[in-house]
């Protein structure tokens, strides 16, 4: 884990603006080139133990595995995950990226609006299949879950979620 990558709301923003923009113009150009910087953003990620692999890191509701792993460490949340379809791989790269080093209240309370401006801006729901889609909103709903969970933790109200 890099805590190193602490963030605020405003980079989380900022990294939105930038991943959406480049995905737009590259579907200009090509439908294949957008998944292209999708498949390319999945490699990225590392490999998940077998341990981790469990049904509290399962995301429920995709087609493919999914799994979202958290550690929390001076107040801030990092997420690593992984995924068996390369195209969700890549959504999972972006939400992880953006999400990642954030304090569990921000991914709470102020992350919300972004995902959906994302989804929304880079039309989620026809380059992907239906289900495929929702495995992007299952995502974002895990990982909020887990923020929730490490704010319960510290004994803080984690408010509605």
């Amino acid at each position: 884990m890099d805590t190193n990558m602490t963030k605020d709301l405003a980079a989380m923003h900022g990294y939105f603006d930038e991943i959406t923009e480049e995905l737009l113009m590259l579907r200009e150009i090509d439908n294949l080139e957008m998944y292209r910087l999708l498949t390319d953003l999945g490699k990225e990620l590392k490999e998940l133990s077998p341990e981790e692999c469990t049904e509290e890191n399962y995301v429920y509701g995709c087609i493919s595995n999914v799994y979202i792993v958290d550690e929390y460490d001076q107040g801030r949340i990092f997420y690593r995950g992984n995924s068996d379809a390369h195209v969700v791989r890549g959504y999972l790269a972006i939400l992880l990226n953006a999400l990642s080093g954030l304090t569990p209240e921000d991914v709470i309370t102020g992350t919300k609006e972004a995902v959906e401006a994302f989804a929304r801006k880079t039309d989620l729901k026809a380059s992907l299949t239906p289900n495929r889609a929702n495995a992007f909103g299952n995502i974002y709903k895990l990982m909020v879950e887990k923020a929730a969970r490490r704010l319960a933790d510290e004994g803080e109200d984690p408010g509605s979620v």
